[in-house]
């Protein structure tokens, strides 16, 4: 009877462990994502051009992306209570002195702050669920990571932007760190068993062996096909904020903010392709989930009804997070188990890496050529990853299955 007891209560305890992962990754990397909708207040909160503006996603997504090779290796050496615990804290100090600055300059460092601290929490339990998970569940497995990920991004965004029209994006930003303090009062008692595995390797040792997966030319592919992903959807998705809020559209932050819920799809995304990847070959998936992004991307560029572009949307958050359990389970198949952490915290930075150069450099693009510059860039770089997809599958198949 005690040993029933003992099992129930190890039941209950890894289910609130993963209940309390899920609400802490959405508060964290939602912390990211939360100036992409209000850069028009920030910009006249600071009395700079909008578009100086975008500087503080651009810079808070990049230090995110590069914390990612720091704490993903660490991981296999610090415990995720620690990480978690340092993350989270960080990442509410920062929020709380954003406020405070009169100092863009100032204000742009708090922000770059934020993504390095919040960049803690993924980082860790990312790496833990992919070393902790059998082949044949890991679709399904770091499809759930991605959901709450991708809650994170829809959930932080939209409220941001409602609290802003509502009152302001300081006020909204205290209530958000509200709610990561609020959170994080239950990690002592939720995440006791997720900790670091012992090794005999060093720190120094686990960096280098991550650094020695840049050189697998499989590895490479693969990295670079999230990086322009990311750098399409987030530099795109980015820019719509501008877009939509000029003419014909005139849209308020309020309305973008419900706009933003179409990319709830990114989890439908996920859920069907840990389903499909059971019946389907992943390769094939892959390839026909980027056919689809592209012609996304198309649908959200040039149509001119508010209707579509709500619809290419709602596609492109789909299909763009149905790929994201399929690459990360192929680079975690052609590694050993002891780097599954490692390159699983370097596809994520190459993708955030991605996003933030993408936002910057595709608005110099908006500034030059406007919108259809843009969204032209835009359908050439997804071809182009179409293209090293194929290539990739087909030296996989040469060099790891012959």
């Amino acid at each position: 009877m005690e040993l029933n007891n003992m099992s129930k209560q190890d039941f209950v305890h890894t289910k609130l462990s993963v209940i309390l992962s899920a609400l802490l990754i959405v508060l964290l990397v939602g912390s990211v994502y939360i100036s992409q909708l209000i850069f028009q207040e920030i910009s006249q909160s600071y009395h700079i051009d909008i578009l100086a503006a975008r500087n503080v996603f651009s810079l808070s997504c990049f230090f995110y992306a590069i914390s990612f090779f720091i704490y993903g290796p660490l991981s296999d050496k610090v415990s995720t209570r620690f990480l978690v615990l340092v993350g989270s804290i960080g990442t509410v100090c920062c929020l709380v002195l954003s406020v405070i600055v009169d100092c863009f300059d100032l204000y742009l460092i708090i922000m770059s702050l934020i993504g390095f601290f919040a960049a803690a929490v993924p980082a860790a339990l990312f790496a833990y669920t992919a070393k902790n998970t059998p082949n044949d569940k890991l679709p399904q497995a770091m499809g759930v990571m991605i959901s709450a990920s991708i809650i994170g991004i829809i959930f932080s965004r939209s409220m941001i932007a409602m609290l802003t029209d509502l009152w302001s994006w300081q006020i909204g930003f205290i209530i958000y760190a509200d709610l990561i303090i609020l959170t994080c009062l239950f990690v002592p008692f939720c995440i006791k068993k997720i900790n670091a595995q012992s090794s005999a390797t060093s720190v120094l040792d686990t960096y280098l062996g991550a650094l020695k997966l840049l050189f697998d030319k499989a590895v490479i592919i693969f990295l670079l096909v999230g990086f322009l992903l990311f750098f399409v959807y987030l530099g795109l998705s980015s820019l719509l904020t501008f877009y939509l809020k000029s003419a014909p559209f005139y849209l308020s932050s309020t309305i973008l903010g419900w706009l933003n819920f179409a990319g709830l799809s990114a989890i439908i995304g996920t859920i069907i392709t840990g389903k499909l990847s059971q019946v389907i070959n992943e390769r094939y998936l892959l390839i026909i989930y980027l056919i689809a992004v592209c012609a996304s991307v198309v649908a959200i560029g040039y149509s001119s009804v508010l209707f579509a572009i709500g619809l290419g949307i709602f596609s492109l958050f789909l299909f763009v997070f149905g790929i994201q359990p399929l690459v990360i389970t192929m680079l975690n198949k052609i590694v050993s188990i002891n780097s599954r952490g490692a390159i699983s915290s370097l596809y994520l930075l190459s993708c955030l890496a991605g996003g933030s150069i993408g936002t910057y450099l595709l608005g110099i693009i908006y500034q030059n050529m406007d919108w259809s510059g843009v969204v032209a860039i835009c359908v050439i770089l997804t071809l182009v990853n179409l293209i090293l997809v194929i290539v990739g599958i087909q030296y996989i198949k040469n060099s790891y299955e012959h």
